[in-house]
């Protein structure tokens, strides 16, 4: 297992992942190797104990995709920064760059959640 920790600037997207500063994300090891040695990140290897039985338990690896899709409502969204916003819709798959502002990003955002909710995602 590995762990990433931005430690500079605000948000940073690679491979899939949107890191946000000072967040632990577990990372798969071709993320961990391609942002180890980059002054932006700390990375880690965690290495889980031979005889600890938990490790056979995916337990922790299951509970974090129902972290990460949680539902925003349009008040948390207003009240969200446009970096957090930019960090959200592109965990949807979007692109903030083609949304001219915060009325866009947020209605991209409701959106997306209500997609997700009908397909079952």
């Amino acid at each position: 297992m590995y762990s990433v920790v931005l430690i500079k600037g605000k948000t940073y997207a690679v491979m899939g992942h949107v890191f946000l500063v000072n967040q632990v994300k577990d990372v798969e090891k071709k993320v961990f190797q391609y942002l180890d040695g980059n002054e932006f990140f700390n990375c880690t290897e965690v290495k889980a104990p031979v005889d600890d039985p938990k490790t056979d338990e995916p337990v922790k690896e299951e509970e974090e995709p129902v972290q990460e899709a949680k539902t925003y409502t349009e008040t948390e969204l207003k009240g969200m920064n446009k970096t957090e916003q930019e960090a959200i819709i592109i965990d949807l798959g979007g692109d903030p760059s083609q949304l001219k502002d915060k009325s866009e990003r947020i209605a991209f955002i409701l959106d997306h959640q209500q997609q997700q909710e009908k397909t079952g995602e």
